[in-house]
């Protein structure tokens, strides 16, 4: 046998759990509170017959008694709109009320805010003990309701000349905060400096909210601007004002009303400062900020503000669902903004590069992995080079159709000036995604070539016969050293050591390995990769290349010196190459060499 049963509340856990579990920030009761007021005097607007009607909202603070009072004149509560929906937690007139008009009056509709019946509940995350004072429009006596968050409340009837509502919360030590009128003032700019109601702190005879979005003033241009200036503290290259969109279900059409604007900052920084964030309203009231899953992921350089009643929040709204809704609305934002960008590289250029520049790290991250706007950017982004920022258009008409680039920031200079002897700049790849951005433009034109400096450089280098220079190879190969002559540019330079492509990583492996850093089975795998690799480990060592275009070389090769001076000279440009490489020397290494070369000055000096 079974039986019905009813469940149980205990409702000062409850309240707890809902009023101090359910909101991450104790500023969040205000906010619901003004939505309260807002709701009850568009309601009052909706269903009162008041041709004169002008809504209001105060707020007032009591430092002495520790009391904050939020004042509206609504609509105003009945006994049993009390009973109904003040006092039963998850049933709301405003969610029913906009379900009526959402049929016949479908603005009208979208003004009002509360959703889940929950929001006064917030006056406890702020008040040990909570007193409204309300009459209704309809008529009737004014009723005072007073709980201090167990499971009773009392209501009896009392005295308010005015229609609408005062709700007065003496406030626990930890909302102490608002007590100070500026931090008041702060937190309602913050949640509710949109709602169209004028909101009145301390009785100034001025609202302390805007009352309008920017995108709603008479000049929305200036508007939106001077906002981001003061809002953002940021000032903006582009700003495109966002607009309903229709959206392609598949079987389907949908319009997504959407408000607001994006904008575009000055600059950027891969994984120092992206952007690509939103600050997100619903019907007006500040829902969350840095929202970063609207916009597509390749818009990190965008920012902005947007207000979507089609945006569904969470019950504490200061986040939103990412359902169905959630999907269409960052569909109309990325084909917005796609269209937008595409009319601003077609119609102004200028600024269009200078969003691609100012934002270049970003953007080549992106764009790797998105062809579309790989499409947009890829003669327009600049990369660091030798010679300073240029775009691969320009690059390439310095370098006659190849793309010389290095991959280490520090200890590549060498091969920077191997492509400057080439009279081209190098490209500094050392940043993760200019590598794969390069590799990408380079396969869409199969007519530009690639060459990677540290590890490939040997493609700039031409061999020459060996017989001229045999003494000052054998010099060397005497001494255990890999060497080889060729001719390269510039001719000032007379040698160089060229390390093969992954020597680092093999050498840093090598002595995670010897150290025990590495466990037995992964240690196993890493000299086995070191010796497929570079098959002993003589590779690692680095080559000499010997310039044969250098005037000093060919001289030691052909007219050498005195033994001595000829062993000093050949020292001291084997440690200097060593040195000017900046690579696979460790501070012993760079001691050793160093030493050699002091070595060889004396040497030479006593000869």
């Amino acid at each position: 046998m079974s039986e019905r049963q009813r469940f149980n509340l205990h409702l000062p856990g409850l309240l707890k759990v809902l009023a101090e579990h359910l909101y991450s920030s104790k500023k969040v009761g205000v906010r619901e509170l003004i939505q309260n007021s807002h709701d009850s005097c568009i309601r009052r607007r909706v269903e009162g017959d008041e041709a004169d009607y002008e809504p209001r909202i105060d707020l007032s603070i009591d430092e002495e008694r520790r009391v904050l009072t939020v004042n509206d004149n609504g609509f105003g509560l009945t006994a049993d709109e009390i009973t109904n929906y003040l006092a039963t937690i998850g049933r709301g007139y405003t969610r029913e009320l906009r379900e009526r008009l959402s049929l016949y009056e479908a603005a009208e509709a979208t003004e009002l805010i509360g959703q889940f019946g929950l929001g006064f509940l917030s006056a406890f995350l702020l008040a040990s003990e909570v007193t409204l004072l309300t009459r209704s429009a309809q008529g009737g006596p004014c009723y005072r309701w007073h709980s201090g968050g167990d499971e009773f409340y009392e209501m009896q009837p009392a005295w308010r000349e005015e229609i609408g509502t005062t709700v007065e919360l003496h406030l626990k030590p930890a909302a102490s905060f608002l007590l100070q009128e500026r931090s008041l003032v702060e937190t309602v700019r913050q949640y509710a400096d949109f709602l169209p109601i004028p909101i009145h702190v301390q009785g100034e005879q001025l609202p302390v909210n805007l009352m309008a979005p920017p995108w709603d003033a008479d000049r929305p241009d200036r508007a939106i601007k001077d906002y981001i200036t003061r809002a953002f503290r940021n000032e903006a290259l582009w700003v495109m004002p966002l607009c309903d969109r229709k959206v392609d279900l598949g079987h389907d059409t949908l319009t997504v009303p959407l408000k607001g604007f994006l904008f575009v900052p000055p600059g950027s920084v891969a994984s120092v400062r992206e952007f690509g964030d939103l600050n997100v309203y619903i019907r007006r009231m500040f829902i969350c900020e840095r929202e970063r899953d609207l916009l597509p992921p390749w818009a990190r350089f965008v920012r902005g503000v947007v207000d979507s009643p089609l945006l569904q929040p969470t019950a504490s709204r200061e986040s939103i669902h990412q359902d169905d809704s959630f999907e269409m609305v960052r569909q109309a934002l990325e084909e917005q903004l796609g269209e937008g960008l595409r009319e601003l590289a077609r119609d102004e250029p200028s600024t269009w590069k200078r969003i691609v520049r100012g934002h270049a790290d970003v953007i080549i991250g992106w764009a790797v992995s998105d062809n579309e706007f790989f499409d947009r950017v890829e003669d327009i982004v600049t990369f660091r080079t030798s010679r300073g920022p240029l775009s691969l258009r320009e690059y390439l008409d310095l370098s006659g159709g190849t793309l010389y680039y290095v991959t280490r920031e520090l200890g590549s200079l060498q091969e920077q000036v191997l492509a400057e002897g080439r009279d081209v700049p190098a490209i500094d790849a050392s940043w993760f995604a200019v590598t794969p951005f390069l590799e990408k433009y380079a396969s869409r034109h199969p007519d530009i070539s690639l060459v990677q400096l540290d590890g490939e450089a040997e493609q700039l280098l031409r061999p020459v016969p060996e017989e001229k220079f045999a003494a000052l190879l054998d010099f060397y190969r005497q001494r255990e050293v890999n060497v080889r002559v060729a001719s390269f540019k510039p001719a000032e330079a007379p040698a160089l050591v060229l390390y093969p492509q992954g020597a680092e990583l093999a050498r840093e492996a090598q002595e995670s390995r010897q150290a025990g850093d590495l466990p037995g089975p992964l240690a196993g795998l890493v000299q086995e990769y070191v010796d497929q690799r570079f098959s002993g480990g003589t590779d690692l060592r680095g080559t000499l290349y010997l310039n044969a275009s250098c005037p000093l070389v060919r001289q030691l090769a052909e007219k050498p010196p005195a033994p001595e001076v000829l062993s000093g000279v050949l020292t001291l440009l084997h440690q200097v190459a060593r040195l000017f490489a900046g690579r696979m020397l460790s501070a012993s290494d760079a001691v050793e060499a160093f030493g050699e070369t002091t070595r060889a000055i004396q040497g030479l000096i006593r000869a």
